[in-house]
């Protein structure tokens, strides 16, 4: 196979499916999913697709609930995993969009925005860092409004996505699963039925809105991995 017929067989979408696949067969054994709502992402194939975060293993709870519904958003990735390493190799394999953390983020938002007017779906975590509190399950942490920029200017659609149970199988601060066959953990992917609509440039009340929306899902979601 030449270099050019293989560059366009192996596109972010199949690098995607692919790893869904994987991570759902090598998580197995100690991990069972439940994915529960989405009536919406039937009909939606193009959007800004927003969950909370609370473990490092949300990237691939995410994965395998999106595959579900045959969905391969592109993520926001923060720049210094997309340059280095395997993960760098990774991240550039699946179509991450890299984020200057410190520094300017239009050129992120650009990229993210040339994504959605051709009809690749965005996967965005508002919280942008871990937030887990044992006290208040169904909390979410401090949002950035980067979700209310991408999908009010477009007219796009947001749909939240509630992840549950994750933290139990990487909690955070730990780098590896919890890997158990004799005590598999339940992760719950809630996905909002209906869209959400943004409009106006009051990004902060937008947010709130689509985190909101985040805390009603965990709440459906939350007694589950009990």
């Amino acid at each position: 196979m030449g270099t050019a017929e293989h560059g366009r067989w192996l596109t972010p979408d199949r690098v995607l499916a692919g790893l869904a696949l994987l991570f759902r067969v090598l998580s197995a054994p100690f991990v069972r999913y439940e994915i529960h709502g989405g009536r919406c992402a039937t009909e939606l194939r193009v959007g800004v697709i927003a969950a909370n975060h609370r473990s490092m293993f949300d990237v691939i709870a995410g994965l395998v609930c999106l595959h579900h519904f045959k969905h391969y958003p592109r993520l926001l990735v923060e720049r210094r995993y997309v340059e280095r390493g395997l993960v760098g190799f990774c991240s550039r394999g699946i179509g991450a969009i890299p984020v200057d953390r410190d520094g300017n983020r239009s050129r992120a938002l650009a990229a993210a925005w040339t994504a959605l007017d051709e009809g690749i779906p965005i996967l965005v975590m508002p919280e942008g860092g871990l937030h887990w509190d044992p006290d208040d399950p169904l909390s979410t942490g401090p949002a950035r409004t980067g979700v209310s920029r991408l999908a009010a200017k477009g007219g796009y659609p947001v749909v939240p996505v509630a992840l549950a149970g994750t933290e139990r199988v990487v909690p955070p601060g730990r780098h590896f699963p919890r890997a158990n066959p004799f005590r598999r953990k339940v992760v719950v992917c809630q996905v909002a039925d209906e869209p959400l609509w943004l409009t106006g440039d009051d990004h902060r009340a937008n947010t709130e809105l689509v985190m909101a929306a985040i805390r009603d899902l965990l709440a459906l979601a939350q007694p589950a991995v009990r």
